[in-house]
């Protein structure tokens, strides 16, 4: 029996590792234009001189223009390893940490809050475990062309001998504060939502939903959760390239801050509370299909293995 329940863990762990790699692949290039108008100082406006990224669709010329359209999967490679980390760690951690809350009496009753608490948890591990992985990837994304680290491993071993520990952990204080919420959010959303459509088209509570609704269900979570921690993460991005301004030569004025409360203070003052929000739109679409196409595929490849795990038995 013990080993059974730990096939069905190994099979949630595999399912969740496979979901983030296929999700990167697909939703690479978002990633990629977002962070790019994050770490822009300059207002992302067309009616601006001084800028290099303007807009969304001129953002989107210039890129392939300058760089071509590899450009848009800049950072892929430790981004996918990031995800298989992230996806594995997240996953695995939910499914366990909420079969230990489903017995408490104080979760009885209570599922959301369940759910947003193992969410929020198995987050805030896996962004633990993936932190070097994110200071690469946003690096890498924003170097110029030629310049900086050629690969995820010369880009570790150079932070840790010029940075140290902590390079490889910049902007780790909102990347916590961030994913909690955002992870603890995702799967309450998703499961509120999936609820309310089971309900509508009068499902059992137990009843898989087809994939279309996985999909709106998961998009909608991801707008949700997104819209309340954008700031967050533009000031995790920001912090990411302290130390890293002579890659980063074509991009603009370089933004300059040694922890999070100066970040925020500064992007305000010298950028106004829009400036917390640039690269919104992007990161919008990219949380959007992330979690819709996480969810479903996810229960999607949980359901096969499930099926292939009842049938060896």
């Amino acid at each position: 029996m013990d080993r059974h329940k730990d096939d069905r863990a190994n099979y949630t762990a595999l399912a969740g590792g496979l979901t983030g790699v296929i999700t990167r692949f697909i939703c690479q290039p978002l990633d990629v234009l977002k962070i790019r108008l994050q770490l822009q100082v300059e207002p992302i406006s067309k009616r601006s001189e001084i800028s290099k990224y303007r807009s969304v669709a001129q953002s989107v010329s210039c890129i392939y223009r300058e760089e071509g359209l590899f450009a848009f999967w800049k950072g892929h490679n430790p981004a996918q390893v990031l995800s298989l980390v992230y996806g594995v760690a997240q996953f695995s951690f939910y499914e366990r940490f909420n079969l230990v809350l489903r017995d408490l009496e104080l979760f009885k009753g209570h599922d959301r809050a369940r759910n947003f608490v193992c969410g929020a948890c198995s987050g805030s591990f896996a962004a633990l475990t993936i932190m070097p992985l994110d200071v690469i990837r946003t690096r890498v994304i924003s170097q110029d062309p030629g310049k900086g680290y050629r690969n995820g491993f010369q880009a570790v071993s150079t932070i840790y001998r010029v940075e140290g520990v902590r390079g490889l952990y910049r902007g780790l204080g909102p990347a916590l504060l961030q994913i909690a919420p955002l992870t603890g959010g995702q799967f309450m959303f998703y499961n509120m939502f999936g609820t309310l459509v089971k309900q509508i088209e009068h499902l059992p509570e137990n009843a898989s939903l087809p994939p279309t609704e996985l999909f709106i269900c998961g998009g909608f979570a991801g707008l949700c959760t997104k819209l309340l921690v954008y700031p967050l993460d533009l000031i995790k991005k920001r912090l990411q390239i302290q130390g890293f301004s002579q890659n980063r030569q074509t991009f603009g004025k370089h933004f300059v801050a040694n922890h999070m409360l100066q970040c925020l203070y500064q992007v305000c003052r010298d950028e106004g509370l829009r400036g917390l929000y640039k690269g919104l739109n992007p990161s919008l679409l990219k949380a959007a299909f992330t979690t819709a196409f996480y969810f479903a595929i996810y229960d999607r490849l949980l359901l096969a293995f499930n099926k292939g795990f009842r049938r060896s038995d």
